[in-house]
């Protein structure tokens, strides 16, 4: 008899489908004590592609051997109906069970499709004729921003408007969940206001900039308003414990479905609903954005002609104001087969970012839409055009075949300003190319604009050693003045950016999405302004500043607890020189939030600080920090609280 022991099922099964693991995660390797579980016959539904193996059909029970010993082996008889369902799958598809949260890539929620299917080119003939402009590409949408909208007058209501209480929420409850799979025996749980304060000091971090995060509450170089919210120690914690999706419901690295910005993704899409709910301007730009980060993670890029050049690639539609209307960020995953939808083309890589990040633009509407010559090919722009999108763009030579342009040789030896014009119908729409020579030589393509009326410019010549007008194209100017939406986001950024360092990739990621969002409500602003006939003055630092405080100070106010000073309080009462920003006025939110605002005696009298008041009073609200008059003759102090 033999002394070999028959394997049981899991271990059998376990042999023949081992699956290495990988976690997304470099530094926190204990997130996922779920990716060591056995791989089961469910789990591999999904693997075998009809395209791949063409499998005949099976008549008879699929058998299992469950012993290595071939004289007596034990086998086990599995349905045929089991076993169709699992092998012998059609199409390829990813089913999640019905406690799975996790989302894929995501496309529009409508993904009907009521537009002609996209025709391939095959060729193109180009002339000589000049582009004519039509008065069909008129814009026949609207900017007009909706009621609910035009109702937000504060920096902290706007701010709210993207990132709102249901999504705060979510990241509170993922937060608990989070610290509970560390270690259950000591949860962490925060709420809104919590989150909030949180929010708050970040963003006054990206104003204020100290050596480091504890020095925020020093007592020589700290800032009042971030110790007066938070101890340092909640903070961090707060840190450590952030999340903002459920990694127990996170399927493996390298399982089908794995989505690889599952971590950061239920913050990502609610943003970008968030900011697809501002009408769209008329003209919009796609271009690509780093998120500088020193990670070691293999999402990480390097673009050379950033200025940060190694980070978090994303690909951005914006606005000529630099409003970011759609962010998506570069994972390798989003150019899948699978996640296209029907009417839409395969037309490239670089080319079908447009395709996705356009899906959010009205159809038949005329909106203009500009991108460099990364994106622009020939079918992208009449797959654009199909739609109703007007677009232009610079374009590389070699994607425009049979163009009949000098060679590049023989535009060396022309004077600057030299241009030349084809155009072509393609697929029934009418296209332009238009060559320039200024610098260097550069290609534009478009649907809507062309060469003429030609302008002049000015330019230095070496040669001449003076300045000279030089013919200047229409399309050169048009591109020029609406390209830039992206760069003057990333400029925005740039300037009072969160710097907090981290560990966990996707934390960077967090900060960048806040500062987009923080930048796109103060654009928003203005814009709310601008509708109702007002200038808005105040600077992005300025509003940054009140919304930070706005947050921070928001219901019940901290006392600091009394413990050890920190490191930095050791070294003597150093005053730091620098002079700190001064908060002059209480933003209106805290001011009418109507909560702990309680009278105080002060040591000295002070001028009353309610408009139209001249009194002097020993009386001063003790969240605002605002002397009021506050007498049986003058209760400046009720009135200064009160719409």
């Amino acid at each position: 008899m033999s002394n070999h022991k028959g394997l049981s099922e899991q271990e059998m099964l376990y042999a023949l489908f081992e699956i290495p693991v990988d976690s997304d995660d470099e530094f926190d390797e204990n997130d996922f004590d779920e990716l060591n579980e056995f791989v089961t016959v469910d789990d591999m539904d999904g693997y075998l592609n009809s395209n791949e193996v063409e499998l005949p059909v099976i008549d008879e029970n699929l058998v299992f051997v469950e012993s290595l010993n071939h004289n007596n082996p034990i086998v086990t008889s599995v349905p045929h109906d089991v076993t169709n369902d699992v092998l012998l799958s059609s199409t390829y598809t990813n089913n999640f069970s019905e406690n799975t949260t996790q989302p894929t890539v995501s496309i529009s929620e409508n993904t009907n499709c009521h537009q002609k299917p996209f025709t391939p080119i095959t060729s193109v003939n180009w002339t000589n004729i000049p582009f004519e402009h039509s008065t069909s590409s008129q814009f026949l949408g609207s900017e007009e921003l909706t009621a609910d909208i035009l109702n937000l007058d504060s920096p902290y209501q706007i701010f709210s408007y993207f990132f709102d209480n249901d999504l705060i929420d979510h990241i509170c409850e993922e937060t608990l969940k989070y610290s509970i799979q560390k270690n259950i025996q000591k949860p962490f749980k925060i709420n809104r206001t919590d989150f909030k304060r949180f929010l708050g000091i970040c963003i006054m971090m990206s104003v204020h900039k100290n050596p480091s995060i504890r020095s925020y509450w020093s007592s020589n170089i700290g800032n009042t308003v971030i110790k007066n919210t938070m101890p340092v120690n909640v903070f961090e914690k707060i840190k450590q414990f952030l999340h903002f999706n459920d990694n127990s419901q996170l399927i493996p690295f390298n399982r089908p479905g794995h989505d690889r910005l599952y971590r950061i993704r239920p913050l990502l899409e609610t943003l970008n609903k968030k900011f697809q709910s501002v009408p769209l301007e008329e003209c919009l730009s796609i271009d690509e954005q780093l998120c500088s980060t020193k990670t070691k993670h293999y999402l990480k890029q390097y673009i050379p002609m950033k200025p940060h050049k190694w980070g978090y690639k994303l690909f951005v539609m914006a606005g000529v104001s630099g409003f970011a209307y759609n962010v998506e960020i570069y994972s390798g995953q989003e150019n899948n087969s699978d996640l296209r939808r029907p009417c839409e083309p395969d037309i490239g890589a670089s080319a079908n970012v447009v395709v996705r990040l356009a899906r959010i633009i009205p159809s038949n509407n005329n909106f203009k839409l500009y991108y460099d010559n990364y994106y622009t090919s020939i079918q992208l722009m009449i797959y654009l055009k199909s739609r109703g999108i007007e677009s232009l763009g610079t374009v590389r030579r070699n994607r425009l075949k049979n163009v009949p342009f000098p060679s590049d040789t023989v535009m060396k030896s022309k004077d600057r300003g030299t241009m030349y014009e084809c155009t072509a119908t393609v697929n029934e729409e009418k296209i332009t190319a238009v060559l320039w020579k200024d610098n260097k030589l550069v290609i534009l393509l478009s649907t809507f604009v062309g060469m003429n009326p030609v302008e002049h410019v000015k330019r230095f010549s070496k040669k001449e050693k003076k300045t000279i007008m030089v013919p200047f194209p229409n399309i050169v100017s048009i591109y020029n003045k609406h390209m830039g939406g992206v760069d003057l986001l990333d400029a925005n950024i740039g300037r009072y950016k969160i710097s907090i360092k981290s560990r966990k990739w996707y934390m960077r990621l967090f900060y960048h999405l806040i500062d987009i969002t923080v930048t796109n409500s103060w654009i928003l602003q203005k814009r709310i302004n601008e509708s109702k006939g007002q200038k808005y003055q105040s600077s992005l630092a300025d509003f940054r500043e009140e919304l930070a405080v706005s947050l921070c100070q928001m219901g019940e106010l901290v006392s600091p607890k009394r413990g050890r000073p920190l490191k930095e309080d050791k070294l003597g009462n150093i005053t730091d020189k620098k002079r700190q920003r001064n908060v002059n006025t209480t933003p209106m939110d805290v001011r009418f939030d109507g909560f702990q605002h309680m009278p105080e005696w002060s040591q000295s009298r002070q001028k009353c600080k309610y408009l139209g008041c001249k009194g002097i009073t020993y009386i001063s609200c003790a969240k605002c920090s605002k002397a009021l008059c506050f007498t049986r003759s003058s209760n400046c102090f009720n009135k200064y609280h009160m719409k």
